[in-house]
């Protein structure tokens, strides 16, 4: 019989081949790995005839034999599998002395049994990265675009900005130190007060000349703007001194970083006593923008002094504000969604919230970790793969909070004529990657003889976006077809828009819970949010979505839209 083996601290660690095993995160796996950078089910192992097939069961971070990414493929004697952090070897034929070994698997380890003793085996299948570049090297993406990271422009100069090829080293590693301890100071945390407080402590990190750090959030209520967070490297001092609420006025009005390299030189403050009077050498503010909002600005000053800031430092320090409105924006929108009355059952809507940030924040956590290990080294390779897996997650946290912000609060759509066939090959096309690596093919059909209909656009943009991206992901298994068509009304006054798959269909039971919140068919990799949210935007428009779907045999989802605004909207 064929087995796995690897290596832990205690020695090597067999287990036996069924005729399908599966692997990965979660307790119901024949083998389970506790480690972050591996899917619930990540991949699995069958037996076809004589041959032992294993195949990806579409997981995040890819399977890997002898270090090459694979889909499916046939195993061979000797063959190295690379799932997350782990190694494990895979032999045709089991030894004879291993006969009285039996493997269990529990929800977080392996235990080991030899005659009548058991023992769980270390946290996780094997050991971390140390100083490994091979098993890096199986994380680094090849298609990414390393695009320029921007200007000092807030909107521009965003956390998902990455490495540029000729970019200074010494730039780049403080970028992403900076990266790293914003990364390590929110993780685990969604209160407020305790993000800034840690958030303060990063900053003194990255910028050691700094004598003084605030974070001034504005109201969302009342819009006044108060001191948040205050932190003095000299102790007793930040209570007492105060900031300039000229130069925090500009910067978040203009919502660009703001430097100041010797303040009693400054023209633009040369009116303004407080920088003065208060004894700053030099200053640099930075506003924190999410979207379009200003939630607020983080100040950083030395007092009297040789030491003044550069323009390096306040692109640095840009860059890190803007991570951190991220992370308020996410810890305000948790603080709403608990108290909001929209959500009634908050026993469902805080585990639901928990799951989907509790996976993003391990993401980020791991990709921390290899920065760290990276940064160390002064590993390149290592670098980019760890800022790779902290901006994907990013990422998907800030798709997270839109969906929460569109699915919690009422609003009215903002309508324009638009051309829902134009849409459509919009999305299409933005999602041809995706079905590109996925085997499926799109069929789109339009309907000549239908003109311009009144929607909001960005809100239609989205749910397209939404309903095509689980069509494809429905047929990711096997490939298939997603066919995306328009129709004219006909017998009722709505335009419908219909996409259907050929992929693996959904029974009743999932039919029924298909638009509830925080119901998802898709583990780690769905939030449960996207069609909640579609079906409320729909809804807002005083239109309706029909489903229908058999297993096997494929789904199609129908958005039936009014051709004109309802200036009494009604639910259909």
């Amino acid at each position: 019989m064929a087995s796995l083996t690897w290596q832990t601290a205690e020695g090597e660690r067999r287990f036996r081949l069924g005729v399908e095993t599966r692997i990965g995160r979660a307790p119901q796996n024949d083998i389970c790995i506790s480690d972050g950078g591996v899917s619930g089910v990540h991949a699995r192992i069958v037996r076809e005839g004589t041959a032992w097939i294993l195949e990806d069961c579409g997981s995040r971070n890819g399977t890997y034999v002898n270090d090459e990414p694979q889909k499916r493929c046939v195993l061979r004697d000797g063959d190295l599998l690379g799932i997350g952090n782990a190694d494990l070897t895979f032999h045709s034929r089991d030894a004879a002395d291993d006969a009285s070994e039996e493997m269990l698997t529990d929800a977080s380890t392996i235990l080991w049994r030899k005659g009548d003793s058991a023992a769980p085996a270390p946290q996780g299948v094997v050991s971390k990265m140390e100083g490994d570049a091979t098993r890096l090297r199986r994380l680094v993406r090849t298609d990414v675009d390393y695009s320029a990271v921007g200007s000092v422009d807030s909107l521009r100069y965003t956390t998902m900005a990455l490495p540029q090829a000729n970019e200074d080293p010494r730039q780049l590693a403080r970028r992403l130190l900076a990266a790293y301890e914003i990364s390590r100071a929110t993780t685990g945390t969604l209160g407020t007060s305790e993000i800034l407080d840690r958030v303060l402590g990063a900053l003194f990190e990255i910028f050691g000349v700094a004598d003084r750090a605030f974070i001034v959030l504005v109201d969302p209520q009342s819009r006044e703007v108060h001191t948040a967070a205050a932190r003095c490297r000299v102790k007793g001092r930040a209570a007492d001194a105060g900031i300039s609420h000229t130069a925090l006025e500009r910067a978040m009005r203009e919502r660009a970083g703001l430097l100041c390299r010797d303040a009693a030189a400054d023209e633009r403050f040369a009116g303004s006593q407080s920088i003065v009077g208060l004894g700053i050498r030099s200053m640099m503010i930075a506003p924190l923008v999410f979207r379009d909002e200003v939630l607020g600005a983080v100040h950083i000053d030395t007092l009297k002094g040789m030491h003044s800031f550069t323009q390096a430092d306040l692109e640095l320090l840009t860059f890190a504000a803007n991570q951190v409105a991220g992370c308020l924006a996410n810890a305000r929108l948790h603080e709403k969604v608990v108290a909001s009355e929209r959500l009634a059952a908050v026993g469902q809507t805080l585990a639901g919230l928990t799951h989907c940030i509790k996976n993003i924040l391990q993401g980020i956590k791991g990709g921390a970790y290899i920065l760290d290990k990276g940064l160390n080294a002064q590993d390149m390779a290592r670098i980019r793969t760890g800022w790779e897996m902290v901006s994907r997650n990013n990422s998907f946290m800030e798709d997270l909070v839109w969906d929460l912000l569109t699915y919690s609060k009422q609003r009215q759509p903002e309508y324009a004529e638009a051309d829902l066939g134009a849409l459509c090959t919009e999305i299409c096309e933005l999602t041809a990657a995706r079905a590109e690596n996925a085997n499926v093919t799109f069929s789109i059909q339009l309907d000549p003889a239908l003109g311009p209909v009144e929607v909001d656009p960005r809100g239609i943009r989205r749910c397209l976006l939404n309903i095509i991206t689980n069509a494809i992901d429905a047929c990711a298994a096997s490939g298939g077809t997603v066919t995306v068509r328009t129709q004219a009304p006909t017998t009722d006054p709505f335009a419908r828009v219909a996409v259907s798959d050929t992929g693996c269909g959904m029974s009743p039971e999932t039919l029924a819970k298909l638009f509830t919140v925080f119901f998802s068919t898709k583990g780690s990799k769905g939030t449960g949010l996207g069609l909640p949210v579609t079906q409320k935007i729909i809804e807002e428009h005083g239109g309706r979505i029909d489903v229908a779907s058999e297993i096997g045999r494929g789904t199609s989802f129908t958005l039936c839209l009014p051709l004109r605004r309802q200036r009494d909207t009604q639910k259909v």
